[in-house]
């Protein structure tokens, strides 16, 4: 597939319902705007006038420009030396010179350049800049999304494998600790399996004195992967696992076993690089850093200077259990069955940062499933009035459909997202594939700045569902084109599959023969292309179908293994369309349906789990947690990271008096605040909240 390279990059262009400029990414489908008190004129501009690089760059001709809710900034004169930092309520005023603005945790990079004095207004919804002595600003843009520079081929001989994954940190900007910026990383080479090695030449991998050395077996190769890419080592064979410099060895191996050590070894070195980052390009107030300094002897000044290998001597010196609790909750852990045909999916998840294991055999377990069913069952024993409502679940005849394929339950795992890669359906993790991962690489970009999502409802008994339809599309910043239909046949139904859809949100039922019309069932395993990106199939035992949507095209889609209840399907059903829209993951969206819906753990993500219909306004998605106090109330905030914001992002909450930022993945912080206070968060932005135990949403809240 040929794409207009013009296409892929973000657009600056005036605003379409308000007096401004929109900035789109077409790929990550994202949009942010710059608001001006009367639509301003704007034109092309050089890319070379900004401190970091830009795609695409636009002048705009206005002395005022807001943003539609509140982000920090930072302020760099022209030799890049920091200026001004700007966080909540603070107020900046700058005499006539050459700056460049960055604006952090928007959907695109932004940066833009004034020459002329600057007086800043921070405000709780907003930020206002004025600019005297021009009446222009020049406006640079970067998306977010990062395309793999080469493909690699390997044979299935270990030695060969291992050979094609040492070119994984030729992806990294830098080797410095500043990798920890998800925007200095870049996107791995690909690896495919082929009939030969052969490594592009234009790949170059980093020459940095760090090797890991692994068996030459591929349940020693796989968990190694992430930490390889990450240190930008080369993966070499040896007798034990263990990291290699010319000065130090450490090993990979320790009393609990050889992937545990290799996880805390990751997670050990982000966290250390976070904290070392901010004596460079951004000398921001990190809790983290904070939390290590009252912990243990460390010079993050000295560090900072040093080599890679010192780094890493200093940081492995270290023992984990001084650091475990201030390391960030992990997004993602993934089991790959050890198999060379899986290869593919490594240079995907060491992008994500994942935790990679290695599941032995997975046999069949039935109890997964006769879980599921008591669920069904205790659901009806606590709601009698559900069970006088409806005698059946969500399907009018139990499906065989998951009952042919091997069901079992992944060991669980200490993160936020859990994925499975391999043959099998496993129950409480999400159903990852190699093709939807190339989809992701693949996905057209468009040009319409509006984000598609069509709800359908073929299910007359499940109206009450329907008021999903209102929820998508309720912030005003983010266009949204939605659609309703109901009672569809199978025509109309493949009609709507097979047009442009963001999101598809089928409310309903699925038997055996397929997703039920009104005058039959449609099939999605028969279907040869569909063109909805994202889906909700909220029916009975919806797995198969989920799967015949990703494998026709679909990126990602949330499914059921069993059957579900109408009731219990209605509320999550609500509650899925409410954090999509919120921009949270589709697999942190059933990481949380699980925690808070009582048949949550019907649900798994079959394809791309970690695709998203939208963007969150504050970057990373985020969860508060109140709860009473003696006089007070402590808010706790819980990040999820996305694809736009990795892990290593930073999050700061906009609550007065807060000035540190915190890394954006797990807990991030908690806040003594009066009611009065905690109220005001939480009416800032619509999140999702926990009280009591339930979870609520943060606009609902009208007293505590």
């Amino acid at each position: 597939m040929t794409i207009d390279l013009d296409a892929t990059r973000p657009q600056i262009r005036p605003h379409p319902s308000r007096d401004g400029a929109q900035i789109v990414d077409p790929i990550q489908e994202t949009q942010f705007a710059l608001l001006t008190p009367e639509q301003p004129d704007i034109s092309d501009c050089d890319t070379d006038r900004f401190y970091f690089p830009a795609d695409t760059a636009a002048t705009i001709r206005t002395d005022t420009i807001e943003t539609p809710y509140f982000v920090p900034l930072w302020i760099r004169d022209e030799d890049g030396n920091t200026v001004a930092e700007v966080n909540d309520h603070d107020s900046v005023t700058l005499p006539p010179g050459r700056y460049n603005v960055e604006l952090a945790t928007t959907q695109v990079k932004l940066q833009l350049a004034v020459d002329g004095g600057i007086a800043i207004t921070s405000m709780e919804d907003c930020v206002r800049l004025s600019f005297s002595e021009t009446n222009h600003v020049h406006v640079g843009a970067r998306s977010v999304h990062e395309q793999p520079a080469a493909t690699v081929t390997t044979t299935e001989k270990p030695e060969d494998i291992m050979a094609a994954l040492s070119t994984l940190g030729s992806a990294l900007k830098t080797t410095s600790c500043e990798r920890s910026f998800p925007s200095l990383r870049g996107h791995p080479p690909l690896i495919e399996l082929g009939d030969e090695l052969s490594i592009p030449e234009a790949i170059d991998s980093p020459d940095n004195g760090v090797a890991i050395e692994v068996p030459p077996v591929e349940e020693f190769i796989y968990p190694v992967v992430p930490l390889v890419y990450y240190l930008g080592a080369t993966l070499q064979p040896g007798p034990s696992p263990r990291i290699v410099t010319d000065e130090w060895s450490y090993p990979l191996d320790d009393d609990d076993g050889f992937e545990p050590a290799v996880a805390r070894t990751l997670k050990q070195v982000l966290l250390l690089d976070c904290a070392t980052r901010t004596e460079g390009y951004y000398q921001v107030d990190l809790h983290e850093r904070a939390e290590v300094e009252e912990r243990v002897d460390i010079d993050f000044a000295s560090v900072y200077d040093q080599s890679l290998p010192e780094q890493l001597r200093a940081y492995l010196e270290i023992p984990y259990e001084s650091l475990e609790d201030i390391v960030p909750k992990w997004k993602l852990t993934a089991d790959v069955r050890p198999y060379a045909e899986y290869v593919s999916a490594l240079p995907f998840l060491a992008n994500e940062l994942a935790i990679v294991r290695c599941p032995g055999a997975v046999p069949s377990d039935d109890e997964a499933l006769e879980d599921l069913s008591e669920q069904v069952e205790s659901f009806f024993r606590d709601n009698p009035q559900a069970l006088r409502r409806s005698t059946k679940a969500r399907s009018t005849n139990s499906s065989t459909s998951t009952a042919e394929t091997d069901i079992f339950r992944p060991d669980p795992a200490d993160s936020i997202e859990q994925a499975y890669v391999g043959n099998g359906l496993p129950v409480g993790a999400s159903k990852m594939t190699v093709d939807a991962y190339y989809r992701r690489l693949t996905f057209e970009p468009t040009t319409d700045p509006q984000i598609r999502v069509a709800v359908v409802c073929n299910d007359e008994e499940m109206t009450d569902e329907n008021v999903v339809s209102e929820i998508y599309g309720t912030r005003d910043w983010v266009e949204f084109d939605i659609s309703f239909q109901d009672q569809l046949t199978t025509v109309e139904m493949r009609e709507v599959l097979e047009s442009d859809i963001d999101f598809f949100h089928y409310i309903g039922h699925v038997d055996d023969e397929g997703i039920r019309c009104t005058d039959g069932y449609l099939d999605t395993r028969h279907l040869s292309e569909i063109n909805v990106s994202a889906f909700l199939l909220n029916a009975c035992d919806s797995y198969e179908q989920g799967r015949g949507l990703v494998e026709s095209g679909a990126m990602a889609g949330i499914a059921t293994v069993t059957d579900i209840v109408n009731e219990a399907a209605t509320s999550v059903g609500r509650t899925v369309a409410k954090l999509l829209n919120q921009g949270f993951s589709l697999a942190a969206t059933v990481s949380i349906i699980k925690q808070y819906e009582q048949i949550g753990h019907h649900y798994l993500v079959v394809g791309d789990a970690s695709a998203s219909i939208v963007e969150n306004r504050s970057g990373t998605p985020n969860k508060a947690v109140v709860e009473k106090a003696e006089d007070s109330y402590d808010l706790t905030l819980f990040g999820y990271p996305t694809l736009s914001t990795p892990m290593g992002t930073v999050f700061i909450p906009q609550i007065d008096g807060v000035t540190s930022f915190y890394i954006n993945s797990g807990q991030m912080g908690t806040h003594t605040l009066t009611a009065p206070e905690t109220i005001d968060f939480l009416h800032k932005q619509d999140i999702p909240v926990e009280i009591n135990d339930s979870l609520c949403w943060s606009m609902d809240v009208s007293d505590l």
